[in-house]
Formats: structure tokens, C-alpha cells, sequence
């Protein structure tokens, strides 16, 4: 993978951002589901 690449930086990013607001996701469902 070539980390210069924008294109590449930017799915990198998308997937981090995915991989955090799961993360979050999973913490705050229980909370609303009760």
C-alpha cells in the first residue's frame, strides 16, 4: 500500500473513524436500549 497516496490516507481515515464510532457504538446502544 503507498501511504502517499491521498486516495489511500483518506480510506485509511474513513476506516479508523468506522473502527471508533463502532467502538463507541457498542457502548452507548445498551444504554439507549434500556
Amino acid at each position: 500500500m503507498n501511504f502517499n497516496n491521498k486516495k489511500t490516507r483518506r480510506i485509511i481515515a474513513i476506516v479508523i473513524m468506522v473502527v471508533i464510532i463502532a467502538m463507541i457504538a457498542t457502548m452507548v446502544v445498551p444504554y439507549l436500549m434500556v
